[in-house]
Order: structure tokens, then C-alpha cells, then sequence
């Protein structure tokens, strides 16, 4: 492979018509040029440039070589500045994965902001249930909301809050069937689980009240499901209880449509992780929606553990 910079210098040369020149535009010394021309000659095995004391001429091999020579050197200076524009101002595409109920309930509100603050950024939202592989996968940020992170190893997790789950209901359903007055009244109630809390037949919530005291909820649930937004809809017609992420039914609370139930008990907090690799070399547009989701995401949160 032939020393690229070789090209750039010969280049230099004929643009400036000499190597005086030349030396002037680039910072480098005359010999230095001369040398590094005369050596490419030799690799070639042809004379590129006719000199004399005042100036330079093209050689019909020059001729040749220096047309596709020059559009190597300027595809190479512009791949250069585009890299150099992006560092200098957020712009360009950054990718962002989250869950699909985050995004509907916690990014919908403050996304626009950003996108109105950097006009020159362009947003993927990727807004899925699965845990994305963020190298393979080619993606520039991950949000998650879990009690632990465990798979983050080459990736920094940014935690940003926490978020409490709640037992909401419909007033209709409450009216109807009455209010819990303690947990063990939740195991007689039509209500709604996670897969994951499901083993053997039965669902389990660990609930735990303001002063630290626990209790273990054993119920059999009439919908299992990991969509969170369909819970919130059964929810709302009045189909069961269900223990949800704060920020999620917070709307459908202060519309009136959900209420809370046992509102001294909560399950477990989850943790909001903001994932992305290294910090090294990294794009002033990733940059930016990191600190704008740092500072923005955590008043959506509702209540904070203390």
C-alpha cells in the first residue's frame, strides 16, 4: 500500500505550481517535498513532473495520475471536515432505545424539546420491550427501568432515578367490589401480574409500606401480561387491580380514570438507567441527549425513594 500522504503532497505541488509554494501552504520543508515526490516517482516507475530552476510541468503520466490523485486527496479532506463539523455542533443521527411504555408515558412530553433545541440532530427512537445489544445493534443510548442492571458489562450506566410502583384500580371497580383496607385483602380482588411475577400458578407482589414494613401478596391474577399500556387500559374499565410504575398511571390518576389503592404501600422501586459505551470520542449530538435526558427525565419519575 502506497503512502497516501505521498499523493496529498504531489498534489499540493501542481495546485500551488511549485514546490516553494507548496511548502509555504502546507508547513512542510522544500527538500522534504522534493524528497517524498522524487520517492513516489520511484514506486511508480515513471516521472510525474518536469523541473527546472523556475517552475514545474506535468508529464504525461503526471497528467494522468494527478486527475485521480486529486479527487482521493479531496474525498479524503472532506471525509475529514465532516467528521470535524460533527464534533464541532450536535448533529447527525443518534439512536435510542427505551420501552415502548417509557416512551409513550416519560419521552413523549420532552422529546420535542430537544429536537427543537438541536435542530441539526436527527432522532431514532427505537421503542420495544426487548433489551437491544447496544454495540451490536449499532445503538448510541439505551434507557431501562429495572431493580438491577447486570448485563451493562463495556457500557456506562448512568442511573437517573427511581421509580415506585403503585396499585391503582378504577373507582367504578372499587365502588363495586369496595376498597382494600390492608394487603391481604388484594389476594381475594381480580387483578393483573407480569409473567415474571407468576410461578406455579400464582403471583406474588412484595409490597412494602412507608415505615419499611413488608408483605407478600399471593394472588391469582385474571390477566398476565408484560404490556404495561394494555394493564392501564383493563385497568381503567374497571377489570382488576393492577401494580404499576408511577409516572404510567399518573395521567390516568389525576384524570380520574385510575386511583390509588392501599396508598400507604408500594412494590419495588426500579431503577432508571441511562446505558451507553464509552464516553471517548463521543459525538457532541449523543452528548447532548444525554445531558438533556439527565436533566429532564427524573421530575417525570413521581416519587423518589429516600
Amino acid at each position: 500500500m502506497h503512502d497516501l500522504n505521498d499523493l496529498a503532497y504531489f498534489v499540493a505541488v501542481v495546485t500551488h505550481g511549485g514546490f516553494s509554494a507548496a511548502a509555504r501552504a502546507t508547513g512542510l520543508e522544500k527538500t522534504r517535498l522534493s524528497r517524498r515526490i522524487a520517492a513516489l516517482e520511484q514506486q511508480l516507475g515513471v516521472r510525474l513532473l518536469q523541473r527546472n530552476t523556475r517552475s514545474i510541468a506535468l508529464t504525461a503520466a503526471g497528467e494522468r495520475f494527478f486527475g485521480q490523485a486529486e479527487v482521493l486527496v479531496e474525498g479524503a479532506r472532506g471525509a475529514f471536515e465532516s467528521v470535524a463539523a460533527l464534533r464541532a455542533t450536535p448533529a447527525g443521527i443518534v439512536r435510542l432505545s427505551c420501552p415502548q411504555v417509557m416512551a409513550q408515558t416519560m419521552l413523549l412530553p420532552i422529546l420535542p424539546g430537544f429536537l427543537a433545541r438541536y435542530p441539526k440532530v436527527k432522532l431514532e427512537l427505537d421503542a420495544n420491550d426487548r433489551h437491544v445489544d447496544l454495540l451490536n445493534e449499532r445503538f448510541d443510548l439505551a434507557l431501562r427501568a429495572r431493580a438491577g442492571i447486570e448485563d451493562s458489562a463495556g457500557l456506562v450506566a448512568k442511573e437517573l432515578g427511581t421509580v415506585r410502583q403503585v396499585l391503582v384500580a378504577s373507582p367504578a371497580l372499587l365502588k363495586r367490589a369496595g376498597r382494600p383496607h390492608t394487603p391481604r385483602d388484594l389476594a381475594e380482588r381480580d387483578t393483573f401480574a407480569r409473567p415474571s411475577e407468576v410461578h406455579d400458578g400464582k403471583a406474588r407482589w412484595a409490597l412494602e409500606d412507608a415505615d419499611g414494613t413488608a408483605a407478600s401478596v399471593e394472588h391469582d391474577p385474571r390477566l398476565v401480561t408484560n404490556d404495561l399500556r394494555m394493564q392501564v387500559e383493563a385497568a381503567e374499565q374497571g377489570i382488576g387491580i393492577a401494580l404499576l410504575p408511577e409516572p404510567i398511571v399518573a395521567r390516568s390518576v389525576a384524570a380520574g380514570a385510575l386511583e390509588i389503592v392501599l396508598p400507604g404501600w408500594s412494590g419495588a422501586y426500579h431503577v432508571v438507567h441511562l446505558l451507553y459505551p464509552s464516553p471517548r470520542g463521543m459525538l457532541p449530538s449523543v452528548r447532548s441527549l444525554i445531558d438533556y435526558l439527565s436533566a429532564e427525565l427524573p421530575p417525570a419519575f413521581g416519587g423518589q425513594k429516600t
